[in-house]
């Protein structure tokens, strides 16, 4: 996985889903850095997929749909 600099990162902030988070693509992943107060279920949701998806793409960072830590990197698409 590539860390891209602040200018090559979307900025999430509000919205709908009220994730708050920084998200880019490397190659045709997803990839997006908890934010304090992001819940898994608003981040499925803003990346049109569920919190069940989300967690069998990271099995070592969410072992509990319920649980995830802010500043964590983790593969939405």
């Amino acid at each position: 996985m590539a860390i891209l600099n602040d200018n090559q990162m979307g900025a999430v902030s509000g919205g709908a889903a009220h994730a708050n988070g920084q998200y880019w693509s490397d190659g045709g992943a997803t990839y997006y850095r908890i934010a304090p107060n992001d819940f898994l279920g608003n981040i499925a949701q803003l990346f049109g997929t569920t919190p069940y998806a989300i967690q069998q793409l990271n099995p070592g960072v969410i072992k509990n749909i319920d649980v995830i830590r802010a500043g964590d990197v983790i593969r939405v698409r």
